[in-house]
């Protein structure tokens, strides 16, 4: 397979990806909410950037435990839902690379 290299119209910063939107979020004082998600009794609860974070970061903890490295793929095959987007953050968290395997229309 060939490859082919093209420099960066825009160069972007090395030390930064989108795991620090997480962390930049968690640390604004007004601690604002990222997400909502039904609670136990089925109303709507907002989760909070610091509590997005602390799931995330325990969720990439296990990922590091397993063996996920810097460089890794990682595939989500679910449905799009809360607990992806945790998995997608935790996996950047971890280092790695997100794969994704969606269902095709119409299966069940």
């Amino acid at each position: 397979m060939r490859e082919k290299s093209v420099p960066p119209l825009v160069p972007t910063p090395v030390a930064r990806n989108i795991a620090d939107f997480v962390i930049e979020q968690a640390e604004k004082p007004s601690n604002p909410a990222l997400f909502a998600r039904r609670g136990a009794t089925g109303a709507w609860e907002d989760v909070t950037a610091k509590e997005f974070r602390a799931e995330v970061e325990r969720i990439a903890k296990g990922l590091i435990a397993e063996g996920v490295a810097p460089g890794d793929r990682v595939a989500i095959m679910a449905r799009t839902c809360y607990e992806w987007s945790l998995v997608d953050f935790a996996i950047w968290f971890a280092g790695a690379v997100r794969s994704v395997f969606r269902r095709a229309e119409g299966d069940t």
